[in-house]
């Protein structure tokens, strides 16, 4: 048997085509595998998403206003002044308030007609003889604005044989746009103020804790029908009777008086917040 050798040369030519056929085996398994991905975008949108957005984290850029000087010329716009004004004759002073800074003057000029025709009919209610009556009334204007008014009195009364001085108070509150008169049934009802006024938690304005257990007492002694009818002739206008009570209301609490022994000061003020019921 003859043994048939190969020669060197055909050996590199074999080993060439192996290499030729793993390296076209490489190309074409390369061209089947998945494109690579880019996870730059993907990364980005998440930790955009994860992480709180500059515009919230940031603090808050302030708005654009006016200037203060224009807001408080609106706010003193609302406003209206007022000074006061004193009618005095014999024994009697009564201070009442007139306006000042509307820019209607015909409604101003009403207005003052109307503060000045209540704060005197005190006069007329007490049969004030003004050389042999002692009379002293003084104003306060709890408020002044484009809707109302209110205003209180506080005084004293001395008819001539009577043997003390009466206390007296009583209130207005004016209706600024209608120039009229603001009773008791604006702020409240006057029956369930009754029932208010006869209940445990009637609570009275500047009184200390001795004069309120008298006054808690007192009241009692006045019917829930009375006390009904008291609040519904409340304020002014006054019609040929000067009323019991009067009313006002001030910072969202309502204020009226009742009226008492003249031990226990000839009037009370019970005090009403109706937030707090």
């Amino acid at each position: 048997m003859i043994k048939h050798m190969k020669s060197p040369r055909l050996c590199r030519n074999i080993s060439l085509c192996v290499l030729v056929l793993s390296a076209a085996v490489l190309v074409s398994g390369c061209k089947k595998s998945p494109e690579k991905i880019d996870l730059t975008s993907t990364h980005t949108t998440e930790a955009e998403t994860m992480a709180p957005k500059a515009e919230t984290t940031a603090a808050p850029r302030p708005e654009a206003t006016t200037p203060e000087t224009s807001s408080d010329s609106g706010a003193k716009a609302k406003n209206i002044s007022t000074e006061t004004s004193t009618y005095s004759s014999g024994q009697v002073s009564v201070t009442y308030p007139g306006i000042v800074n509307m820019e209607d003057t015909q409604k101003a000029s009403a207005i003052d007609e109307l503060l000045k025709k209540n704060a005197l009919s005190v006069l007329e209610a007490w049969d004030i003889q003004e050389n042999d009556d002692s009379l002293d009334v003084s104003c306060k204007v709890l408020s002044a604005d484009r809707n109302r008014v209110t205003v209180l009195y506080t005084g004293t009364v001395k008819k001539k044989d009577a043997a003390y001085p009466t206390n007296i108070m009583y209130s207005n509150t004016i209706d600024v746009a209608n120039v009229s008169d603001i009773g008791f049934d604006h702020f409240a009802d006057p029956y369930t103020m009754a029932g208010y006024v006869l209940s445990g938690d009637c609570t009275f304005y500047n009184a200390d804790e001795e004069l309120k257990a008298q006054l808690m007492d007192v009241k009692n002694e006045t019917s829930l029908e009375a006390y009904t009818d008291m609040f519904t002739k409340a304020d002014f206008p006054f019609e040929g009777t000067f009323p019991q009570s009067f009313s006002y209301e001030h910072q969202g609490v309502i204020y009226f008086s009742i009226p008492v022994p003249h031990a226990l000061g000839d009037y009370a003020i019970v005090m009403y917040a109706p937030d707090s019921k």
